[in-house]
């Protein structure tokens, strides 16, 4: 690389977010504690940047935007063409190539997309971190501040392992042995789950 040399300390630049990158990534590190780091860093980094990239150059879409999407395409589980996801997102006013970067990040079929993982994979990549997809899953996908248990737990499996190395089916089924007996559940009943909490960073 063609890369002036550095003299004295004024030369040097530090990116308002690398501190910010450094530490999260950091933590991962500590936390997971990979054999190979080098792969993990690999994977840990593309899966950042397939998550950040989404709408660099175009605003992302708000949450009132992702209701309209998810009311108007059928909220019962609608399978839906590319298509028809595109001219719902139009009239939500949501730019193009965010529709684009989500429909690759989820590699979705064109002729039969699972309209709840492609809103709350929109979500997700419209959050800065976990705790706010869990609040915006709530907002998005509920009208009275409650979900089907089997539909959030659901929702979050469409994050991992390759959006989120921590969403392993190890950290399902403990989420969902967390979450066993009532039919619904609230965000503040999600906070008080123990595989929840370190997640949250709660604990």
């Amino acid at each position: 690389m063609d890369v002036e040399p550095i003299f004295c300390a004024e030369q040097i630049v530090i990116p308002h977010n690398l501190a910010d990158i450094l530490k999260a990534y950091t933590k991962e590190v500590i936390r997971r504690q990979p054999n190979d780091i080098i792969a993990f860093s690999a994977k840990y980094f593309t899966n950042l940047a397939n998550v950040a990239s989404g709408a660099t150059s175009t605003p992302a879409p708000g949450k009132e935007q992702l209701r309209q999407v998810y009311g108007r395409g059928g909220s019962g589980g609608a399978v839906l063409t590319e298509s028809q996801v595109n001219g719902l997102c139009q009239q939500a006013g949501i730019a193009d190539p965010v529709v684009a970067k989500v429909l690759e990040v989820g590699n979705f079929d064109p002729a039969a997309i699972d309209l709840h993982k492609f809103v709350f994979l929109m979500l997700a990549m419209s959050c800065e971190d976990f705790n706010r997809v869990c609040m915006g899953v709530f907002d998005v996908f509920s009208d009275n501040g409650s979900l089907p248990t089997e539909q959030f737990l659901t929702l979050i499996s469409y994050l991992g392992p390759d959006m989120d190395p921590d969403v392993t089916p190890a950290f399902l089924t403990a989420l969902e042995n967390d979450l066993a007996g009532p039919p619904t559940v609230t965000y503040m009943e999600i906070c008080e789950a123990p595989t929840m909490k370190p997640k949250l960073g709660l604990s």
